[in-house]
């Protein structure tokens, strides 16, 4: 904490509270789903960046190749992931999420989200009209710091519609 800089305690304050209402909400939704949080961790990986190779889930989630092939299991069971044979290496096995499982990412994220509509509701449309500059401006700030740190947000659209 600054101290020293009150745009910094204030910024500070409003990410402190916001992750701890998201989290606690995240952590609430996928109780519920009886899922791993590595499960969990897999799915929005394969989301985010698409289809996987088992290797990289497994480098990504610091375990082995044959943990990760174990974790990954229930999921294909459960319809949320699809495993295939990469068709350059037949020895390499894709993972991709399937439609059930980036619909259960998106309804997760929802639910971390919920709150949001709360507190929105607590803002009078004036003072809304006044801050969504300030608030489309911030995200572009941390655009701005993402790609200047080489992190790239973006969600992949490929997902595998599963055949049950």
């Amino acid at each position: 904490m600054s101290g020293d800089d009150p745009f910094i305690d204030a910024l500070q304050d409003w990410v402190e509270e916001s992750m701890h209402r998201s989290i606690h909400a995240f952590i609430r939704f996928n109780r519920q789903s009886a899922l791993s949080l590595s499960q969990i961790n897999s799915l929005f990986r394969l989301y985010h960046r698409g289809p996987s190779p088992v290797s990289d889930l497994a480098d990504h989630l610091g375990i082995s190749t044959p943990a990760v092939s174990q974790l990954l299991a229930p999921l294909e069971d459960t319809g949320l992931v699809l495993r295939s044979e990469d068709p350059s290496d037949r020895r390499v096995k894709i993972i991709a999420i399937t439609e059930k499982g980036a619909q259960r990412v998106e309804e997760s994220m929802r639910a971390r989200h919920t709150w949001l509509d709360d507190l929105a509701a607590l803002i009078p449309p004036d003072e809304k009209a006044a801050l969504l500059p300030f608030l489309v401006r911030l995200n572009e700030y941390s655009q701005a710091l993402n790609e200047k740190l080489g992190h790239h947000h973006k969600c992949a659209s490929t997902t595998i519609k599963s055949e049950a």
